[in-house]
This record gives C-alpha cells, structure tokens and sequence, in this order.
C-alpha cells in the first residue's frame, strides 16, 4: 500500500527550500495536493529523483467521521483509581494534512522532551511522563491514560497537544 510516509522515506530530506518549500515534507504534501510540480525541486530537476516513482498520495483529515469533544472518559484498565480519557480536537476546514506533523515532531521534538516517541509511518506520537501516557494521532485524537482525574487529562492533553503543534509546518 503506498502511503504518504512510505513515499516521504523515499524523498531528497534536503529541507534545502529551493522549490520554495520549508521542507521537503511541506515540498511532498503540496505535491500530492497538485500544488506543486516536482521538476520544481532541484534535485527532480538535477536528475537524482525520477518523478514516476511518485503518486500523489493525499492524507485525509478525519477518516473515522468523530465530533470534536470527549469521545471517551473511564476508569482505567491499569488503575482502576485513574482515568483514561480520550479527546478529539476540532479541525479547521482548511486543514488538509492532519492535524499534528509527526514527521517534524520526530525530526525536531524527541529531542527536547524526555519520555516522547514518534511513529511517523503510523502518525502517532507517544509521552510516557510523571506516571501518565499520552498518545496523539495525526487526526486530532489525543489519549490520556493514567490520569489522576478528568481534569488532570485535559491538562497532560492539552500540554502534550502544544508540543505536537509546535510541530506543524
């Protein structure tokens, strides 16, 4: 199956801005968006990449239809004093990429915060910290478990949701 990420694995990295782009996943999603040319990057142009190896592949932003809001709030299945707590972000409409960058965020974020992981081919970022877990997806859903309560997890979620769109490009 192609995907965005296996045809980014296979791009320049550069990140040179030539084609005017601030990286070369900005360069591959606005190619995939038909906004973009590939002779436009130099090396398309140079020869070192062939165009046909390429589909435009484009990401869709909310495959599973959610409603922004709590989509899931329950004690947890490791501690049943804690809650586990699941949000869906609401999107604006022109977003066309997904909601959080991880391939940035692995590139640029693991780096400064202790206990973070990334799975750009799955579009998740995981947080193990002060005893709680947080999973973000590239759709806008971030996953609290272990939280001391309710608000304890729109804090961790909304702190850990700050980091990922630190990300975005």
């Amino acid at each position: 199956m192609v995907t965005f990420y296996s045809q980014y694995k296979v791009f320049p990295h550069a990140d040179c801005g030539y084609c005017g782009c601030p990286s070369c996943v900005s360069a591959l999603r606005r190619y995939c968006e038909g906004e973009m040319r590939l002779d436009e990057c130099l090396y398309f142009r140079a020869g070192m990449y062939n165009e046909d190896d390429f589909n435009p592949v484009k990401e869709t932003s909310n495959r599973w239809n959610l409603k922004p809001g709590v989509t899931m709030s329950q004690q947890c299945a490791v501690d049943p004093k804690r809650k586990a707590v699941e949000v869906y972000l609401s999107q604006p409409e022109n977003l066309r990429y997904g909601f959080f960058d991880m391939i940035t965020a692995d590139k640029v974020i693991y780096l400064y915060v202790a206990g973070m992981g990334f799975s750009p081919a799955l579009g998740i970022g995981i947080l193990e910290r002060d005893t709680r877990v947080l999973e973000g997806y590239w759709d806008g859903r971030i996953l609290c478990r272990l939280a001391l309560s309710e608000q304890d997890a729109f804090w961790q979620q909304s702190r850990f949701a700050r980091w990922l769109w630190g990300a975005v490009n």
